[in-house]
């Protein structure tokens, strides 16, 4: 869906470039325990999970038997032998894990309905969770997760976002939402943001913009082949390595960005074909506006001897647009 002319969703995107916003957005969340948690997550995961100290966290992605994503995820090492791993796709994930840890110490379950999450993102945030938390945030690295409390509710507080700006996940308890959300609320406006309402903006618009893709982004590509080799800890077995190692040295696609031109209006589905010449190349995987950039642009998956700037129609109606790299801001 392409769209242009939405003001509440410009303002949203403003708020979050800008200054500070907030809305609430819960995954999936598993929650992974034992004392061979750490090795079956090693062996799921493409990232090194043994150096996850607890208190941090990872983002990495799991592969198939033929080296291709099958989810991407954040991995959250929340005390010794205990892990959340943040997901789309909870009930998915469970027993995929469970077809390959037999006889491992481990037990999981699914915890989305015990938490919520509110994301507070944007340059200011620090001044909104400074204002929010009974203890200041100070100088919480990247990647983090901590306890913390918010009028004496606990919750975990993760400096993390899917926005390409500086921000935090609160977490709490899902029986504490109502007052957490009041509190984010006042929090954030004494800092002068506000609250985010367009889904489209933060779930596609905003993350888009700064090169940020969904699982359905990655669909039949390999960690090499849309710029997550660097996630990929070599030196350790996990499922799909030798696929994925293939790829990377022979791959059959590569993961571009579409801009699209100004005039291209006609709403484009997800997995349009892409044209080069007349030729289908590749697939769009989806298509948004980007408030930031004022243009529409889009993710696809071409082959792979498809260079940037090659002019290509997608769709049945031919809307034109050039290959790019997948960042756009």
């Amino acid at each position: 869906m392409l769209f242009r002319n939405d003001e509440r969703a410009r303002l949203d995107s403003e708020t979050i470039r800008k200054s500070v916003g907030w809305y609430r957005w819960t995954h999936d969340l598993v929650e992974i325990k034992g004392k061979d948690a750490s090795c079956v997550l090693d062996m799921i995961y493409v990232s090194n999970m043994l150096k996850v100290a607890p208190g941090r966290t990872k983002y990495t992605c799991m592969l198939d038997e033929q080296g291709e994503i099958i989810d991407d995820v954040i991995v959250m090492h929340m005390d010794e032998d205990t892990y959340w791993v943040s997901t789309l796709y909870g009930p998915r994930l469970i027993p995929w894990i469970e077809s390959h840890c037999q006889g491992k110490d481990i037990a999981m379950k699914l915890i989305t309905y015990d938490w919520d999450m509110y994301a507070v993102q944007g340059p200011d945030s620090d001044k909104a969770m400074d204002e929010l938390l009974d203890r200041p945030i100070g100088k919480m690295k990247r990647f983090a997760v901590a306890e913390n409390s918010i009028g004496n509710i606990p919750v975990y507080i993760h400096r993390s976002g899917f926005t390409g700006e500086n921000g935090y996940e609160v977490y709490c308890d899902s029986k504490a939402t109502g007052q957490i959300k009041e509190k984010i609320a006042v929090a954030v406006e004494k800092a002068g943001g506000r609250e985010i309402y367009t889904l489209e903006v933060y779930v596609r618009s905003i993350p888009m913009e700064k090169g940020f893709a969904l699982k359905q982004d990655f669909k039949h590509l390999s960690p090499f082949e849309c710029g997550m080799g660097w996630a990929v800890d070599t030196s350790k077995d996990f499922i799909g390595k030798e696929a994925a190692l293939a790829r990377k040295e022979n791959p059959r696609f590569r993961m571009t960005g579409l801009v699209f031109d100004w005039e291209s209006t006609e709403d484009i589905s997800i997995w349009e074909r892409v044209y080069l010449y007349g030729v289908e190349v590749g697939r769009c995987s989806q298509a948004i506006y980007g408030y930031t950039v004022d243009r529409n642009i889009g993710f696809a998956t071409l082959r792979a001897n498809v260079p940037d700037g090659a002019k290509v129609t997608v769709g049945p109606n031919g809307s034109p647009a050039t290959v790019t790299s997948k960042v756009f801001c």
